[in-house]
């Protein structure tokens, strides 16, 4: 049997949940599970250390635990996930990837409205603060490891920052202290840029609204950083939807009757474009044609309340976990972008974000 590790964050049940993917089949297999992470929200693969970080931001009920990252060392022969080192970091965060050089962290934090980059546990070093907007909700690196690209889903906007500045520069500072853009872009008001995903040569990047249900395709260029747009299509068209609103803990719940994308993830041959969408518990499926530009496939239902997706190093697979339905499905990717139920497992509480690792 081929297979391929599955780590899934469960934030409400406090666990990373492992699980293995026959690459076969499609089969997932449920057979460990890490505890003591309370309200992890995000995870970051390291294959080559090989370690899993999860920030996990505490804010279950009881004493107050400061944001953290814990650093879970893997072994490539079993897959087991085992907790170790953690550093504190000072903000909540909801996403995170690791730097080029593989010893910091890039975290989003949705609730203060900045991109932090923090030493991993096992790796010393300053936290530095990056000025990346309101609800920003993603942090991620370009393929050729020069910029950083955050989606400010309250401002509207998307940013990006030299990976390589000096924050000790004038120059690259905010009024605040805070590291300022090499640039960005403005999104349709009121669309809420959520997730950003690139082309594998990071020549295109594909932005997910959560607001609004639209798919951004931009040009990028890989001397500036600089995203230019070239297309906007909907995820959403025939759902009868109305436009969502920014979320906080403060907002009331909207109802199911507006846009809650989540999730965007790219087929590792670059054919294939999934999107999530959580009011109607649905995955939207794009071909990418020519030129980077996307055609819209269809709708797939899927678990209740798809917030995370992965698509498995091999290409085959697309995993989606529900937030509320407590499950991870695999689904088969055809060759014409459908998707084909494969199998599904059951997850401890909460799952939010899946990770895949295909070992040596």
């Amino acid at each position: 049997m081929s297979r391929t590790l599955v780590y899934i964050a469960c934030s409400a049940g406090g666990t990373v949940d492992v699980l293995s993917l026959d690459t076969e089949t499609g089969a997932l297999e449920p057979f460990g599970r890490t505890d003591g992470v309370d309200d992890v929200s995000a995870l970051a693969l390291d294959p080559d250390a090989p370690a899993l970080y999860a920030v996990c931001n505490a804010d279950q009920p009881g004493p107050k635990v400061p944001p953290r990252v814990v650093a879970l060392s893997l072994d490539p022969r079993t897959g087991e996930a085992k907790a170790g080192p953690v550093r504190e970091v000072p903000a909540t965060t909801c996403y995170i990837a690791l730097t080029p050089d593989r010893l910091e962290l890039f975290g989003a934090s949705y609730h203060e409205g900045t991109l932090l980059r923090v030493p991993i546990p096992t790796s010393d070093g300053p936290v530095r603060t990056y000025a990346a907007g309101a609800n920003t909700h993603c942090a991620v690196v370009s393929p050729d490891g020069r910029f950083v690209y955050a989606a400010s889903l309250g401002d509207d906007r998307i940013s990006w920052f030299d990976v390589a500045i000096d924050p000790a520069s004038p120059a690259g500072t905010a009024d605040d202290g805070a590291i300022a853009p090499s640039g960005h872009v403005a999104t349709q008001q009121g669309s809420g840029p959520r997730h950003l995903r690139f082309s594998a040569d990071g020549s295109r990047a594909y932005v997910l609204h959560e607001l609004s249900g639209d798919v951004a395709v931009y040009e990028r260029d890989a001397a500036t950083g600089e995203l230019a747009l070239l297309q906007r299509v909907s995820a959403v068209d025939g759902m009868a939807l109305e436009p969502g609103p920014v979320r906080s803990a403060s907002t009331p719940d909207p109802g199911a009757g507006v846009v809650w994308c989540a999730d965007l993830r790219l087929t590792p041959d670059g054919k294939f474009l999934m999107a999530s969408e959580r009011s109607t518990s649905s995955v939207a499926r794009f071909a990418v044609r020519g030129e980077g530009l996307l055609e819209f496939l269809g709708h797939t239902r899927t678990e209740a309340q798809p917030r995370g997706m992965a698509i498995d190093p091999s290409g085959r697979y697309l995993l989606v976990c529900g937030e509320r339905s407590d499950h991870v499905s695999s689904y088969r990717i055809g060759v014409d972008g459908s998707l084909t139920s494969a199998s599904r497992a059951a997850t401890a509480v909460g799952p939010l974000w899946i990770e895949t690792w295909a070992p040596a």
